[in-house]
């Protein structure tokens, strides 16, 4: 009897759970394993120069909308085509050139590490600067400088949220010109979106592929 009553209660919601992107009754979906959706920001001393629509899942790079033309690299790969839906066709283009359509510095895999950064960039000591909110998430801040021993070297800040898996939401870049003059340019990530469908990464069924 409370089976059956278990059938009348979920029958109707069936439909509405089975089009869920997550499973509602199992784990949530997480950056780490199921990879995310964001706008990307690109500002030089506080102008915006460049906003997009990006996907991330594993080592796939998507920079485009959801449902117009795209830029898709594989980094395991080394692989990459343009999404044309205009034409629904896909063209496969130098790895290296589409590489370079991402800026570089913001890490875009979750699990940033402090230690790991730190000895990539053989460096011993780095700043906590504490903890922000950006874009909705608390944020731990870890700057380093190029050059510790040297005053007004160049810093990187990166702005790690922690319910994200470690994800870098905003990288901040800072110089400073013989002149005194400070330059600050930043990337950030907002509206992020936890999931990827992978789909996302893949050349849609009947369209055809082309050569670079």
């Amino acid at each position: 009897m409370r089976r059956f009553f278990s059938c009348l209660l979920l029958g109707p919601l069936l439909p509405l759970l089975q089009g869920c992107a997550a499973d509602p009754l199992g784990t949530p979906p997480r950056a780490k394993t199921n990879g995310y959706r964001a706008r990307m920001t690109l500002k030089s001393d506080g102008v915006e120069k460049a906003a997009f629509d990006i996907a991330v899942r594993g080592h796939l790079r998507r920079k485009g909308p959801k449902d117009g033309p795209a830029l898709v690299l594989d980094l395991a790969l080394r692989k990459a085509f343009r999404l044309d839906p205009a034409t629904t066709t896909a063209r496969d283009v130098e790895f290296s050139e589409a590489v370079g359509e991402l800026p570089g510095g913001i890490p875009l895999a979750p699990g940033f590490d402090e230690k790991a950064e730190a000895a990539r960039r053989n460096l011993s000591l780095y700043h906590n600067e504490g903890d922000e909110v950006f874009a909705g998430h608390a944020c731990a801040l870890w700057r380093f400088d190029d050059d510790p021993a040297v005053t007004g070297s160049p810093t990187t800040t990166y702005w790690v949220a922690a319910d994200l898996d470690g994800l870098v939401v905003r990288y901040d870049r800072e110089t400073t010109d013989e002149n005194g003059k400070t330059q600050k340019s930043t990337v950030s990530l907002t509206n992020v979106q936890v999931g990827a469908d992978p789909r996302l990464f893949v050349v849609p069924e009947g369209w055809k592929r082309l050569g670079p």
